[in-house]
């Protein structure tokens, strides 16, 4: 079994998904939080593109959240069932990317104006977009768990919490948030993760 280290803020954003995958695969990994300053004055250069969240593996630093996440989906069988899937998986997994920016961009900037039209315009037509690509609570209408699915349960759940956005209207949302939260092994991970403000 490889080594793993994954090197981010103490903060869920953009590694939650990674910790998710873990957890969900039982695969143990050092969960490395930057404190203060150090950040900027001790890791930054040497990360690849001097961003974050990093995996290191077997000392192999890979960089790049949605990257980590299919390598990870594809290392512990959290895919589509052949080449078809992925690719439909990919292009829903670059849609919650775009959506997320969208979000965070107006959050960290403080832009209250742009938040407000998020909620109230934005969010709800991207999750009508969204709605029509889940099926059973899963990106490729199966029972099979996929990375995807991960990564839309945590944004799902930040946006909910971030945004008071309310899943009630868009019942296949709600079934994969519902049902990846209930995981036993991510339920785990939910109920015992460290308490960070995001």
């Amino acid at each position: 079994m490889p080594s793993y280290k994954l090197y981010y803020f103490n903060a869920r954003g953009t590694a939650e998904p990674i910790r998710l995958i873990f957890a969900q695969a039982e695969v143990k990994y050092e969960d490395f939080r930057f404190e203060g300053e150090d950040w900027g004055k001790k890791y930054k250069a040497e990360m690849p593109f001097g961003r974050a969240p990093v995996l290191e593996v077997d000392g192999t630093k890979i960089s790049g959240s949605i990257n980590i996440l299919r390598y990870l989906g594809i290392t512990f069988g959290m895919t589509g069932n052949n080449d078809l899937d992925n690719a439909v998986l990919g292009g829903s997994s670059d849609y919650l990317d775009d959506l997320a920016s969208n979000v965070y961009k107006a959050w960290f900037a403080k832009d209250d104006e742009k938040l407000a039209e998020l909620k109230e315009k934005t969010v709800p037509q991207m999750f009508g977009v969204l709605q029509k690509h889940v099926k059973n609570g899963h990106f490729i209408g199966s029972e099979k768990l996929s990375w995807v699915d991960i990564q839309g349960y945590c944004l799902l759940d930040n946006l909910a919490t971030r945004l008071g956005i309310s899943l009630a209207d868009y019942p296949e949302l709600q079934k994969l948030h519902d049902d990846v939260a209930a995981l036993p092994n991510i339920k785990k991970w939910l109920e015992t993760r460290p308490k960070t403000e995001n």
